[in-house]
């Protein structure tokens, strides 16, 4: 296989794993190794009026800074995220609700969505970790795709979670899912803080370059519990993806069903989170925790053969447009602006999604 094409810009060659690594060589622990300390500004973006958004940022930057305060106390990472969760759902977010009455949508909906979220990725480049979305060209997989769930924190029910969200994809798309145990194009790490920092030590050095800098901040940084990395190598004039995706163990409940949700679909090609998207994951403001009808079509639209890996959105969005009127929902029932959220303001823990450069 020739090696990776380094590409220009957002676009890029797979991110490599860690050749020799042995995620279960860490011992099980409910306690992270590095309880990290938010020193960025991470995303604290909410739906709705103006008035609400601020409010919701404000309550949402006072949850961090607790989060952030906590990771210096003789606390464990287990018990600051079940806070986190509670504090999350006592505020009426991490819905699992996959077709709420009171978050309606329609067909131009998810034209703008569709187009904020598949063709813009979360960062200002490949490399960086500045939050601002960027222009990305359409990514989409061609199966079967290989994924391997590894790591000294998996359980039995992740595993199942994992089969029942690609078994869901794939009858929406099309997609061919197949579990291996060895040479995956998903490499999947549930791991403990032990085997975070082995982890981050091995992909240094195998010269990971300047994608390491997402895994590290997620190994090293309670305010990030899961972070996904997708890559693009060009091989016979084809892209072939590969992608990474780390959950940190100390996750419970919902909140880490719903890293493996967001985390797994943003990485088949819905790299961007939008402030406006509802009901959704692809949204930080946390209020959905799991895949929703709203998200299904996202899938459905991109996974349309009509549209190919590789358009850009001056390419991509006249089908997409033709796809939605063949299979929307109908009409949009009110403009998004006159629809206040539900619930009260959120805290932030963002999932983060990268497109990876080659070295």
């Amino acid at each position: 296989m020739p090696p990776d094409t380094a590409l220009p810009g957002p676009r890029g060659a797979a991110p490599p794993l860690a050749s020799g690594f042995d995620p279960r060589c860490g011992s099980r622990s409910s306690t992270s190794s590095r309880a990290g300390s938010s020193d960025g500004s991470p995303r604290l973006r909410a739906p709705g009026l103006a008035a609400r958004r601020a409010a919701r940022r404000a309550v949402a930057a006072a949850g961090l800074a607790g989060l952030a305060l906590l990771a210096g106390c003789a606390d464990t990472t287990d018990a600051r995220y079940a806070r986190t969760l509670a504090n999350y759902q006592a505020a009426g977010l991490m819905r699992t609700d996959i077709d709420p009455p009171d978050a309606p949508f329609g067909d131009a909906d998810l034209i703008r969505d569709f187009e904020r979220i598949a063709f813009h990725m979360e960062f200002e480049s490949a490399t960086s970790l500045v939050s601002r979305a960027t222009a990305v060209e359409l990514v989409k997989w061609r199966g079967p795709i290989r994924w391997k769930v590894t790591g000294d924190g998996v359980r039995e029910q992740d595993l199942e979670a994992y089969r029942d969200l690609t078994a869901r994809i794939s009858r929406l798309t099309g997609l061919e899912f197949q579990e291996v145990g060895a040479d995956p194009d998903i490499f999947i790490l549930i791991a403990s803080g032990r085997v975070r920092d082995q982890f981050v030590a091995q992909m240094l050095r195998n010269g990971g370059g300047g994608r390491i800098s997402l895994i590290e901040e997620w190994a090293r940084n309670d305010v990030f519990p899961c972070v996904g990395q997708v890559g693009r190598s060009k091989i016979d004039g084809r892209w072939k993806n590969q992608a990474t995706i780390a959950i940190k163990d100390e996750l419970r409940g919902v909140l880490r069903l719903s890293c493996i949700h967001e985390e797994l679909v943003q990485t088949l090609g819905l790299l961007n989170d939008d402030p406006d998207a509802r009901p959704s994951i692809f949204n930080d403001d946390q209020e959905f925790a799991l895949l929703t009808r709203h998200d299904e079509y996202l899938l459905r639209i991109l996974y349309d053969p009509r549209l190919r890996a590789g358009m850009t959105a001056e390419e991509g969005m006249p089908i997409v447009r033709e796809i939605v009127a063949e299979i929307g929902p109908g009409p949009s029932p009110a403009p998004r602006a006159t629809l206040a959220p539900p619930t009260p303001a959120t805290i932030r823990t963002p999932t983060l999604t990268q497109v990876a450069p080659a070295d």
